[in-house]
């Protein structure tokens, strides 16, 4: 027995499409607002969703470019919907991109600063001085190790 798959109409698709974006972009909103917020936790809340929609975004793109040249059928409110619906997303998008970028550039700052002042404390810690004895001796005589990963 073969089952069979009913195919969506087009203004059904584009009903999909529209709604994946919506959701998408109130998503990417949320997550931009964290972001500025610096509240990592509501960030990290947010990604099993956000990969979900990706993916079904990038199902329903794929599946209206195999119909595009059915789209001079779409009514043209259908049409304008879609433009404005599509660039919202992107603004939505690039804004998100944007806080992300300046969010790892933050984290790194901080990471590098915490590097620099552990460099200077192990400079520091190993400038030496005559002794009463007048012999040399480490400023401090415990020894210290210091191991940082660099990587973030």
């Amino acid at each position: 027995m073969t089952e069979t798959t009913r195919k969506n109409t087009l203004s059904e698709d584009v009903a999909h499409y529209l709604s994946i974006c919506t959701a998408f972009d109130a998503l990417l909103e949320k997550e931009t607002a964290a972001l500025h917020a610096v509240d990592f936790e509501a960030v990290d809340a947010l990604q099993n969703e956000k990969r979900h929609l990706a993916k079904d975004y990038n199902h329903i793109v794929t599946t209206l470019a195999q119909r595009k040249d059915e789209f001079a059928r779409l009514p043209e409110q259908q049409r304008t919907k879609i433009i404005t619906t599509r660039t919202a997303f992107t603004r939505a998008l690039d804004a998100n991109m944007r806080a992300l970028t300046a969010a790892q550039d933050g984290a790194k700052r901080v990471v590098d600063r915490i590097l620099d002042a552990a460099r200077s404390a192990v400079t520091q810690e190993t400038h030496t001085h005559y002794s009463s004895t007048g012999k040399t001796q480490a400023y401090k005589t415990a020894s210290m190790s210091l191991s940082v990963d660099q990587s973030l």
